[in-house]
């Protein structure tokens, strides 16, 4: 399974239309395999190479849930929740760093969760199901000073 052109990836829908999550993640294996595995569960997935890339795909699909590497190069995931906290789309931080010194604070900087890499699928696809359960019912994605 490979991303098209507007870099969306097409995955099998299960059962009703899932939620659209975009992924950020300047590693692209580690992106592709993220988003393999959601399009299957049935998301529907977005992704970016970096933060900058991000505010200008958050813009166009608008999606449900970031779920973003917590160090890349230009914009990092840290600025990235910043700049999207308050809009009622959950950001989470994933990070290959031997230090959770980041993930510590995760919840100042607007994530509701960090995981470590490798991820752990079952651990991921969990999180993700709840951080979308406990988003305001009003929430409506947008992004702040793009």
């Amino acid at each position: 399974m490979r991303t098209d052109t507007t870099g969306n990836w097409a995955g099998k829908a299960a059962g009703k239309p899932r939620d659209r999550i975009l992924i950020v993640d300047d590693e692209e294996d580690a992106r592709d395999l993220i988003a393999s595995v959601l399009a299957e569960a049935g998301y529907l997935v977005d992704v970016a190479r970096d933060g900058f890339e991000a505010i200008n795909r958050l813009t166009a699909v608008r999606p449900d849930l970031v779920l973003t590497d917590l160090r890349m190069p230009g914009l990092t995931g840290v600025d990235l929740a910043q700049r999207i906290r308050g809009m009622g789309m959950p950001v989470i931080l994933t990070t290959g760093a031997e230090t959770h010194d980041l993930c510590t604070g995760s919840q100042a900087y607007g994530a509701v969760a960090c995981l470590k890499k490798p991820i752990n699928l079952d651990e991921l696809l969990w999180t993700i199901d709840t951080a979308l359960a406990c988003r305001p019912a009003d929430a409506v994605p947008a992004v702040a000073n793009a």
